[in-house]
């Protein structure tokens, strides 16, 4: 599921084309691209070789805005960074987040989610991944009947005045996809479908096959990780943190292999 890409900041070409050729893969669902020397600029270099691997979405958000509906900023980019300040953010705390899914709510998502760090020092911290056939396998064995309702039952996700209706786990083209965040489900959806998301968020915290198939990356300053947004689960473990931007990640939508 996982790989890594070494790439030369001086000459890039190579580790690009290495990336899109390994992204093809069905196995592959996470990918690091790490620089062989350090970088002067991360956000920079990175969105330098977007010409490259595909094409950016502008779908950044703004915690600061209290209203969830109006966040959308329009831009590409959006701060992954530690703000005690800024209250009820995950993007902005120091908490353990939740599994999910980042284009839940949003139509035609792009087929990745892009970081890349640029302080990453206290403990913890970790980008936690799940691949979905792993989260099938374990509902399988230790609650199908939640796998058949989550299998066979559309439930919408709404927020930043987008929403979209997919089942949270879907069989396409042979590949388990994954469509889930606990905090985006509709308000208004049917109570046997807020039952289920509950269970679910539940079962994701708790099931220890979950728990054993997560895999945990700590990003280093200068990397970046990219993955397929409807193939797996992602969050981030807890972490420990005495300043302002001890954590900071720039994160965008990217869809890989598209030029369009």
């Amino acid at each position: 599921m996982f790989k890594t890409i070494l790439i030369d900041p001086k000459n890039p070409d190579q580790g690009c084309q290495d990336f899109l050729s390994i992204w093809k893969d069905n196995e592959t669902k996470v990918v690091v691209l790490n620089p062989i020397s350090d970088l002067s600029n991360v956000k920079d270099f990175y969105e330098s070789l977007f010409p490259q691997l595909g094409t950016v979405a502008a779908l950044a958000e703004d915690a600061t805005i209290d209203d969830r509906a109006s966040q959308r900023t329009g831009e590409v980019w959006m701060e992954i960074r530690y703000d005690p300040k800024i209250q009820n953010a995950y993007r902005h705390s120091s908490e353990a987040q939740p599994l999910h899914t980042d284009g839940s709510y949003i139509p035609n998502f792009p087929n990745s989610s892009l970081l890349c760090c640029v302080a990453n020092s206290g403990q913890g911290g970790e980008t936690i991944f799940i691949n979905g056939i792993d989260v099938v396998n374990a509902l399988r064995v230790e609650a199908p009947e939640l796998l058949s309702y989550l299998t066979n039952n559309v439930v919408p996700h709404t927020r930043s005045g987008d929403s979209r209706f997919d089942k949270i786990i879907d069989r396409v083209g042979g590949i388990w996809k994954v469509n889930w965040n606990y905090y985006c489900i509709a308000e208004n959806v049917e109570p046997e479908a807020k039952q289920v998301s509950e269970r679910f968020h539940e079962f994701l915290k708790t099931s220890p096959t979950i728990l054993s198939k997560t895999l945990a990356v700590k990003l280093k300053p200068g990397q970046a990780i990219l993955w397929k947004d409807n193939e797996v689960l992602h969050g981030r473990n807890s972490f420990s943190a005495n300043m302002e931007n001890e954590r900071f990640i720039w994160k965008c939508a990217f869809d890989v292999g598209n030029f369009s």
